[in-house]
C-alpha cells in the first residue's frame, strides 16, 4: 500500500437490539464506532473517561519527529539533543510498537541497546533507568531488559503534547 492509498475497513457490530455497519477509512470509522458504543452501552462512556487506552497511532505520529524504525526493526533516534529520560521513553515505546507490528521479537530493550540508541554511556542509562523505574514509567522485563509501562506511555503522551517545562520524559 502506498502512502496515498487509505486503508479501508468494514465493521459490523451487534449489541442485542442495536446494530452498526460501517465502511471507510480508519480515521472515519473509529469516531463512528465510539459514538455507537456510547449509545449502545451507556457504561462505555463512563469507562472511556476513566480507563487509559493509549492512542498508539497518535503517539507514533508524535514520536516520529524524534525517532524512526527501520524495516528490520532497528530503532534510531533522529534527535541527538534529547534528554536521556525522553530518549529512553521514545526508544522503549518504539520497541513496544515494533513488537506489536512483528518487527521485533520482544517489546523490551537491553541497557546496551538503549545506550547505543540514546548515545549515552551505559552508566548514565542505568542511573536514569533506576529513577524512571522508581516512578513506575518503565519496568524490568527480563534480566537486564526494560519496557515502558502504561504510566510511562501516558507520561510520554503528555510530554509530547504539552509545552516542555522540564521533568521526566
Amino acid at each position: 500500500m502506498t502512502q496515498t492509498q487509505t486503508l479501508q475497513v468494514r465493521i459490523h457490530i451487534d449489541t442485542g437490539e442495536m446494530h452498526y455497519d460501517g465502511t471507510g477509512s480508519v480515521e472515519e470509522i473509529i469516531p463512528q464506532v465510539m459514538q455507537f458504543l456510547i449509545q449502545a452501552v451507556p457504561a462505555y462512556d463512563i469507562a472511556k473517561k476513566l480507563v487509559y487506552a493509549p492512542d498508539l497511532a497518535g503517539l507514533a505520529d508524535k514520536v516520529s519527529e524524534f525517532g524512526r524504525m527501520t524495516t528490520t526493526g532497528q530503532l534510531l533516534l533522529t534527535r541527538i539533543n534529547l534528554p536521556a529520560e525522553k530518549g529512553i521513553a521514545v526508544l522503549l515505546f518504539m520497541a513496544q510498537l515494533a513488537n506489536k507490528m512483528g518487527k521485533r521479537n520482544a517489546d523490551s530493550l537491553s541497557i546496551e541497546e538503549i545506550s547505543t540508541g540514546v548515545g549515552r554511556a551505559p552508566k548514565t542509562i542505568r542511573n536514569v533507568l533506576i529513577q524512571t523505574q522508581r516512578l513506575g514509567l518503565i519496568e524490568r522485563a527480563d534480566r537486564g531488559k526494560y519496557r515502558i509501562t502504561s504510566k510511562g506511555l501516558m507520561e510520554l503522551e503528555r510530554s509530547l503534547t504539552e509545552p516542555q517545562s522540564g521533568g521526566t520524559p
